[in-house]
């Protein structure tokens, strides 16, 4: 491929800024953090809990380069109102409390933005009685101010500056999950 890859690769779509990760650098960090994070779970089998639906591609991922077997469940956040934050709505399955009971668990997340979304499904998680709690976002950014109150992912896969970004699962309105790379968005330059 000729183009750089810092260019937009969708050049008819003006929504679509800079790539900031590169669907190469995506999975080399996943195999990565998959080798990092496995050993801490060595001789148990972990409960993988994605916050849905933007990790499902990083989930999946993931899972695929675990050594060993886990099991994995989803949970349902909902905290953006087109490229703002807002309130976190979480939606747990029934069933939670006897998968995560007892159990290793990790929290599995696209991105660590205003910490919220973490530390609610962190709390919801921790009174079900896990065995113990972590968590690994892909995508943490920085925020001016400094980093967010609430509780801080245990693994990171990239800082990434404080813009509203799309792909690899982040979406604008239910658009642009699909891409395989990370993006920045501009909804004002859009007009969307």
């Amino acid at each position: 491929m000729s183009r750089r890859k810092t260019m937009n690769p969708e050049p008819n779509d003006p929504a679509l800024g800079d790539v900031l990760v590169s669907a190469d650098r995506l999975q080399r960090r996943i195999l990565g953090l998959a080798a990092a994070i496995a050993p801490t779970y060595a001789g148990r089998r972990p409960v993988l809990v994605a916050v849905m639906q933007g990790s499902a591609a990083f989930l999946a991922d993931l899972v695929r380069a675990w050594p060993e077997p886990v099991d994995t469940v989803h949970v349902a956040a909902e905290s953006y109102d087109g490229t703002r934050p807002g309130r976190v709505r979480l939606t747990l399955p029934p069933d939670l409390r006897q998968q995560v009971a007892g159990r290793p668990v990790l929290v599995v997340d696209d991105i660590y933005d205003t910490g919220a979304t973490l530390s609610e499904v962190c709390r919801a998680l921790e009174a079900l009685g896990p065995a113990d709690l972590r968590s690994v976002v892909l995508f943490l950014k920085h925020r001016a101010g400094g980093p967010p109150a609430g509780r801080s992912p245990d693994w990171v896969g990239f800082e990434i500056p404080d813009h509203f970004v799309v792909g690899y699962g982040l979406d604008y309105r239910g658009r642009y999950r699909d891409l395989p790379y990370l993006a920045v968005f501009r909804p004002v330059e859009s007009g969307r």
